[in-house]
């Protein structure tokens, strides 16, 4: 894979590989539903983890947008499933942890374009701080591995992409679609989490440029 930059002045592109992870369904209860692609509210989580950002509002405005390799398989397996949420510790230790069957998303593979054009905060911006990560990674201060929601679902590849190769299934926010995900997540209670409803192509296509701007989504912190 050709590692270099798109053009100057437009959104950057990773490609980013993903061999399973759990992104567990909002009102998802016995059974651990998860989401059937990564929530963009997640994706920007990996994001900040990979620069590492510890302040989740820093990049707030930034735009992604995505594509990818097949719709991702769901596999159902028994594990330890946490059941409470942050804030009742007690509850957590004692009942919280216990096996159950959770569904896992397998063998993720996509596109996702940051554009940072929007962003609240100029001076230092997404797309530059991921472009100095990934070419200079000892620059970094972060810790643990860098992963897709989950500490153990660990991000096998991402990489700064100029060629694009293969045909893509387009992610495109729209209301009408049939897929909705969180684009920002409230983890303390539930008022703040915002989602937004995505079609996903039934026919793959060759992108030749930078995504047009419905595909993008905006991250926003809604407070």
């Amino acid at each position: 894979m050709n590692i270099k930059l798109w053009e100057i002045n437009m959104a950057i592109a990773l490609y980013i590989e993903v061999p399973y992870a759990s992104f567990r369904k909002t009102y998802a209860r016995s059974l651990a539903e998860t989401y059937p692609f990564p929530p963009p509210a997640t994706v920007y989580g990996m994001l900040l983890s990979l620069v590492g950002e510890y302040f989740r509002a820093r990049h707030a405005g930034v735009k992604l947008a995505f594509a990818y390799a097949h719709q991702p398989k769901i596999a159902t397996t028994l594990r330890k499933l946490s059941r409470f949420k942050y804030g009742v510790a007690s509850k957590q230790s004692k009942l919280g942890n216990a096996p159950d069957f959770i569904e896992t998303l397998c063998n993720i593979e996509f596109l996702c374009w940051v554009d940072s054009s929007a962003e609240t905060q100029q001076q230092l911006t997404l797309e530059s701080r991921i472009i100095e990560a990934l070419e200079f990674p000892e620059k970094v201060n972060r810790t643990g591995i860098l992963s897709l929601g989950l500490s153990d679902d660990a991000v096998n590849d991402i990489s700064l992409i100029r060629e694009i190769k293969d045909k893509w299934y387009w992610l495109t926010p729209a209301n009408e679609g049939q897929v909705e995900l969180p684009i920002w997540v409230d983890h303390i209670g539930s008022i703040n989490t915002r989602w937004q409803r995505y079609r996903f192509d039934a026919q793959p296509s060759i992108i030749n440029n930078t995504p047009s701007s419905d595909k993008f989504t905006l991250i926003i912190d809604p407070r």
